[in-house]
């Protein structure tokens, strides 16, 4: 037997498929640790060393080793298909064999430009050295690697040590980035214990695991194979094992977001979603492995060098494709349904919204538009609860309103999927497109109102209780933010409600009524006279004083955050301190003089406009 060891090759297959396919750590890692799974390796290290000048990674595992014969007729012999060469489909202990092509022995100069071998077997122990610039100019398409030991006696356990060194790479070695890459390219780390370590320390240890691509996720659902209900027509659904996961917030790590898809445990596939539609919600919060293991016995060679992506262009793969996509959808369809359920608990609970008693007070059709309209919200992730209930609640308030159902049912036909919700969350916020035919119908009505208000202004009504009566019943007259009303209180009576033991100095005085805006942010006092009076500086002060007064002693101890005082009465005073005072005290909003004049033609003009501008957008 030859003590010499020979590397035949061709000088193009070490650039292309040692360098340039495996410029990545993570990859040539992981063909090294596809290499001692198939060694029967129990227990792997990976220690890497930043030096000075230099990094340096020791690879080492506790498998079967290699030969010197071995090295030289395996190991070292480039492109040799192991599973059909030796017809080794399992490894000694009966592990399906990964490896394959017999290229990743290339992996290593992807990173580096010399690797020192260390194999132990049957109490022989052969060492040798390889280096790519030398490699390169060697001639005749041999090399012969430096051999340091052959054939050495020695006592120390099989297993095989790869020190890759003169490694081309800036950047130092982050542990946590290794591990779980090196975490998602296999599922074998239950049965091959791998641990990696940095500078000798042992507190950097890592232990890489299954789970490990796992830990940083937020779980919500899973689903688990293989099972049948996805489709029990394809010949290999019950061969095919593993998890598909839903998270609550969207994959962080976008390359985790599909499924992957492995074979004797090393992904043969990144993760995809395999030609299924690619504008789904769904996809930003799904991820998992799926063992497609029957590939292998596929007749022709589907896994790519790289492993990224299986040949899809075969009808067996086309098949698992087909299948795949009916997964996604299945999957897609009942995490939607799932995530419904979920927030329309948390909106019943969280913010008291009685949507399924609501629901089933409802005649059957217009419960079916409810759902319609209603589910959408429900399965849309980008609304989160709070938003969710609001939407919801909004339309529960208009569905007794006949043309919004017209309105929703027909935005519901035309909507193809959950998808067009925000089309449809948009045209619902935009109600008012709906309401402005309402609300013209409203105006119409108000100026009704407004002739009849006219009608008292010229006929100068005496009357307070009929100007009275007329403003309270037509607020927005006054102001339309105007909502609520507390007609005919007195002080007494309002300093009893928000301090039941004080004790008043003022007169028990009368305000006409007093109500407040549709935020509930601002109280308005309304002080009316009757329509001949001029409103004068006596009335100007009393104004500000009953403001003034329920500024201090109520506005602030229920919630408003201030008080305007109106005075109503036929005409102003001309004299020069009212007209002063009426300009400093509308100028600091707290008291301002109308005259019923003025209210009418407010009015008119804001009526006015209103119609125009509907009008001129439904011309």
């Amino acid at each position: 037997m030859s003590d010499s060891l020979i590397l035949k090759f061709d000088p193009n297959t070490i650039e292309h498929l040692g360098v340039s396919l495996y410029s990545k750590l993570p990859s040539v890692l992981s063909e090294l640790l596809s290499n001692s799974w198939d060694a029967d390796a129990n227990i792997v290290t990976i220690s890497f060393a930043e030096l000075e000048d230099e990094k340096e990674i020791v690879y080492e595992d506790d498998g079967e080793g290699m030969t010197f014969e071995e090295l030289n007729n395996k190991y070292l012999v480039i492109g040799r298909n192991r599973r059909s060469d030796t017809q080794r489909q399992y490894s000694a202990l009966g592990r399906p064999v990964i490896g394959k092509k017999g290229l990743g022995k290339l992996s290593v100069f992807g990173i580096c430009d010399e690797i020192e071998v260390i194999s132990i077997k049957e109490g022989k122990r052969n060492h040798f050295t390889m280096n790519l610039q030398e490699i390169k100019e060697s001639r005749g398409n041999e090399y012969s690697p430096e051999l340091l030991a052959f054939d050495e006696p020695t006592s120390a356990k099989s297993g095989t040590k790869i020190i890759l060194k003169k490694i081309r790479r800036k950047s130092g070695f982050n542990l946590d980035e290794i591990a779980l890459s090196l975490s998602k390219k296999f599922i074998i780390f239950s049965e091959m214990n791998t641990k990696i370590i940095k500078n000798g320390d042992i507190d950097s240890e890592i232990h890489v695991t299954n789970d490990l691509k796992y830990q940083t996720l937020n779980k919500e659902f899973s689903w688990e194979f293989p099972d049948e209900k996805f489709d029990p027509e394809y010949s290999h659904w019950n061969q095919m094992k593993g998890s598909v996961i839903s998270l609550k917030t969207p994959v962080k790590d976008t390359e985790m977001r599909g499924i992957y898809l492995t074979s004797r445990g090393k992904i043969v596939n990144v993760a995809s979603f395999y030609g299924a539609r690619d504008n789904d919600q769904f996809h930003n919060y799904v991820t998992g492995y799926l063992e497609v293991d029957f590939i292998d016995d596929f007749e022709d060679d589907v896994i790519s060098t790289d492993r990224h992506s299986l040949n899809w262009e075969h009808e067996e793969t086309r098949a698992l494709q087909t299948y795949l996509q009916k997964i996604i959808k299945v999957i897609g369809k009942e995490w939607r349904e799932r995530r419904a359920k979920v927030k329309l608990e948390a909106v019943e609970k969280e913010h008291k919204v009685g949507l399924e008693k609501w629901k089933s007070e409802l005649p059957t059709f217009e419960r079916n538009l409810g759902e319609r309209i209603i589910n959408p919200i429900l399965e849309n992730s980008n609304i989160d609860v709070g938003e969710s209930a609001e939407l919801i609640g909004s339309v529960m308030d208009k569905f007794d309103n006949q043309a919004y159902k017209e309105y929703a049912s027909s935005i519901a036909d035309l909507s193809e999927s959950a998808e067009d919700i925000p089309k449809l969350l948009r045209l619902m916020d935009e109600w008012k497109s709906i309401e402005s035919k309402q609300y013209r119908d409203l105006a119409i009505s108000r100026v009704e109102v407004i002739k009849q208000f006219e009608n008292y202004v010229n006929t100068n009504t005496k009357e307070v209780p009929t100007l009275h009566n007329f403003l309270k019943k037509f607020s927005w007259l006054l102001d339309p933010r105007i909502l609520e009303f507390r007609d005919e209180v007195t002080y007494s009576k309002l300093l009893e409600e928000s301090y039941p033991e004080s004790n008043l100095e003022e007169k028990d005085r009368r305000i006409d009524f007093l109500c407040s805006n549709a935020l509930g942010e601002i109280l308005y006092v309304i002080e009316i006279k009757r329509s001949n009076y001029r409103v004068d500086e006596k009335a100007l002060e009393q104004a500000y004083d009953y403001a003034s007064f329920l500024k201090d002693r109520y506005a602030s101890h229920t919630g408003f955050s201030k008080v305007v005082c109106y005075v109503v009465g036929g005409s102003k005073s001309d004299e020069r301190r009212f007209r002063d005072k009426e300009k400093t005290y509308a100028g600091s909003g707290e008291v301002f003089v109308k005259t019923y004049r003025e209210l009418l033609e407010q009015s008119k003009e804001y009526h006015k406009e209103f119609i125009e501008a509907y009008d001129q957008h439904n011309g």
